[in-house]
């Protein structure tokens, strides 16, 4: 089957894809291509699927990873673009966030620490106060 690039962008365009809705007519089959930095694991894949069949498009195929980009196939009924981008959008912000939330598990053990050693320090320049205080009245 002939294809024929709609649009091609960047992330600085990606929230006007649905402008692009007028380009297919219904029934004509599509693909959306999101280059990413990184491969989705098939969990992601098969969320950003379910999301979209509820939401009423029809997925010619599953969405699948091809290199970084992911590719979803579907079947122009109601406007799907939207559909798919506002999907494909939050996956990629759910996995950020699981991303950003397992790189700060993994902080509060080294902000412990330094608390300790700054409670340490802090402990140490008490008593040394004191001691200088208690020192000074002649004890």
């Amino acid at each position: 089957m002939a294809e024929t690039l709609v649009a091609s962008g960047g992330v600085t365009n990606f929230s006007s894809i649905g402008g692009y809705e007028h380009r297919f007519a219904e029934g004509d089959n599509g693909r959306l291509e999101v280059g990413l930095r990184t491969g989705l694991p098939s969990s992601v894949l098969s969320g950003i699927d379910t999301s979209i069949r509820k939401a009423g498009v029809t997925l010619t195929e599953p969405s699948k990873m091809v290199g970084n980009a992911l590719h979803v196939t579907f079947r122009k009924g109601i406007a799907p673009l939207v559909i798919i981008a506002a999907a494909v959008a939050v996956a990629i912000v759910l996995v950020a966030l699981v991303v950003t939330w397992k790189l700060m598990k993994l902080s509060p053990t080294q902000v412990i620490g330094t608390a300790t050693v700054w409670l340490a320090v802090v402990a140490v320049a008490v008593i040394g106060v004191l001691m200088l205080v208690n020192k000074t009245k002649g004890g």
